[in-house]
């Protein structure tokens, strides 16, 4: 499902093409083993379209437009509970615990990797390591820092309109 949605969406992801698909499978990869089970199909697509609106929708503000194409390509691979994918999306930079597990380890999930690392819960450093060796970052913290650097100057009262509450 990652590869078949992504492959849909290179021409606009552009060059930033395998450093989010990297993101993606890393991301999975954390939250499968924080889950501690295989990831159900509405997580799986929830996290190819978790940032794919930064690049669909041109825009920092992606949420929204991300948790929409999670919605339109639900039904596609036979996901019924778009409100899951949706949630997922939309809850993934929450700044406080969600009490779903599927949802609190999606969201720790991203941390981790956003984090580089250094947040990594209960995730072994080796295991963190291993995954960024099989899917390594290739400018993923660089390309944050200049979205979010772009963003700040575009709109400085919304810098990290992204974090949810």
């Amino acid at each position: 499902m990652i590869d078949s949605v992504l492959d849909r969406y290179r021409a606009e992801l552009g060059r930033d093409e395998l450093t989010y698909r990297n993101h993606v499978y890393r991301c999975a990869n954390y939250q499968r083993a924080l889950l501690g089970a295989d990831l159900p199909a509405a997580a799986v697509l929830a996290w190819v379209v978790h940032d794919l609106g930064i690049w669909t929708a041109g825009t920092f503000d992606y949420l929204a437009p991300s948790a929409e194409l999670g919605e339109r390509l639900a039904t596609e691979f036979g996901i019924m509970d778009t409100a899951l994918v949706r949630t997922l999306v939309l809850d993934h930079h929450g700044l406080r615990a969600r009490t779903d597990p599927l949802v609190e380890t999606f969201r720790l999930a991203d941390r981790v990797d956003v984090s580089h690392g250094l947040l990594r819960g209960h995730l072994d450093r080796g295991f963190v390591a291993q995954v960024v060796d099989r899917f390594p970052y290739l400018g993923f913290h660089r390309f944050l820092t200049t979205s979010f650097v772009r963003q700040a100057i575009r709109h400085p009262l919304r810098p990290l309109p992204m974090l949810r509450w």
